[in-house]
């Protein structure tokens, strides 16, 4: 039976292995080809993968005077308020870099808040949340929905044809013409069809655009703030960054943010959202929302409940109490007692029971007993608990007893009294 409960337990810890194994290379690969799906797609500050963000995260502080960025792994509406720096800020700097942006309405107006106050949110996305359209009064759309009537007309074949041949690469266009030469970058990887719609024209300025000229990177001023938004999340990747001069494309961006903030800050929840969240953020949702971790969760309970079920009765006998050891000076002075009956030599017996106090003396309260005086009965009668006038009664008698040559039984009996009580009673 304990040898299947082993084999179970072992295979269980395999597969835990097998699961963190895959969770490690599920972040894509390390180089080459970067024509793969989506699913690749992190823009994890720790993922050094082409889709990865690693870079543009290790490089922000260049940007802002060394300031290193603060990780955030909450929801904003969570942390702003919580955190009182947000709520009194008025130059700080929150970088989302995400795919979908998944936010909640607590979220968005706290967003509009922290904004509004004089902070600078820059949001690289694909796709904005609707409530984040209309919290901040602008609408985007995808390339292919404005074109969806002439596609629809054309035949299946050609729809699919369509999708496929959308472009293989990353391109980002800057309007700014201070910027000149470089203007235009690109690199291999996903496109970015997502571009602004609709804008209040007079707080929007259009900074760049995508493949197509059409605007996807934009500045609104918000009370007395600024909130930016680049639709292009592919050129804050690893890939894209280090193809070329891509770099520059970073560096133009990151010029219309204060060099001086007083944080900066850098998202890492929303990237990993695949829906909305609804009710209040857990730790316990950033296990669940990797598949690997939420396996790994699940395992280790199993294996919890195996070891409870299977190994939780005892094996061994109980122990018995261990018996509360008897004082052996009571046990000693009884058998002098019985020695007295027996040899009847008081002098002798008497001054052995006074050895054996003393030195019982010496060993459990640390006294000198080379003069037994009154500064000695005072010490004795302190760290035994005994009364003074007993203790000193008991020193009498040991020098009456080293005086005289012949001890009487009367007198025998009375010390063996003394110390017996002092023994019963000492600390």
């Amino acid at each position: 039976m304990r040898q299947t409960i082993i084999i179970i337990i072992s295979i269980l810890t395999l597969g835990v292995f097998f699961l963190l194994m895959l969770a490690g290379m599920s972040t894509g690969p390390r180089g080459g080809d970067t024509r793969f799906s989506r699913e690749h797609i992190t823009y994890s500050s720790r993922d050094k993968a082409p889709y990865g963000s690693y870079v543009p995260y290790k490089l922000l502080e260049n940007f802002f005077d060394n300031n290193k960025a603060k990780t955030i792994t909450k929801p904003f509406a969570q942390t702003y308020r919580k955190d009182e720096n947000f709520q009194t800020s008025s130059n700080d700097v929150y970088i989302i870099v995400a795919g979908k942006l998944y936010a909640t309405q607590e979220d968005v107006d706290a967003m509009h808040q922290y904004v509004s106050a004089g902070n600078k949110l820059f949001m690289v996305i694909e796709e904005p949340d609707s409530l984040l359209e209309a919290a901040f009064n602008f609408s985007t759309t995808l390339r292919w929905k404005r074109n969806i009537d002439s596609i629809l007309e054309q035949p299946g074949d050609t729809i699919v044809k369509y999708i496929h041949d959308l472009p293989l690469f990353a391109a980002q266009s800057f309007a700014n013409p201070a910027f000149a030469p470089d203007t235009f970058f690109s690199a291999k990887g996903i496109a970015m069809v997502t571009g602004l719609d609709k804008t209040d024209t007079a707080t929007t300025t259009i900074l760049g655009t995508n493949a197509w000229h059409e605007p996807n990177f934009f500045r609104m001023n918000v009370g007395n703030g600024q909130l930016f938004v680049l639709l292009n999340p592919m050129t804050w990747t690893n890939n894209f960054l280090l193809e070329k001069q891509n770099i520059k494309a970073l560096e133009n961006q990151m010029a219309y943010l204060p060099r001086y903030p007083q944080n900066v800050y850098w998202d890492e929840f929303y990237k990993h959202l695949k829906y909305r969240q609804r009710g209040d953020f857990s730790n316990w949702q950033v296990l669940m929302r990797h598949p690997a971790l939420r396996w790994a969760l699940w395992l280790a309970v199993l294996l919890l409940l195996l070891y409870v079920l299977f190994e939780g009765k005892r094996r061994q006998r109980l122990i018995p109490p261990k018996p509360v050891l008897a004082n052996t000076s009571l046990e000693f002075a009884e058998t002098l007692g019985r020695l007295y009956y027996l040899h009847h030599n008081n002098r002798n017996l008497s001054q052995k029971m006074i050895q054996h106090l003393l030195e019982y003396i010496r060993n459990h309260y640390y006294l000198n007993t080379g003069q037994l005086n009154d500064e000695f009965v005072v010490l004795l009668s302190r760290k035994s608990g005994h009364p003074q006038e007993a203790v000193a009664a008991m020193i009498t008698q040991i020098h009456a007893l080293r005086m005289v040559d012949n001890v009487s039984d009367t007198e025998l009996q009375n010390f063996y009294n003394s110390i017996y009580q002092f023994y019963l009673k000492a600390n």
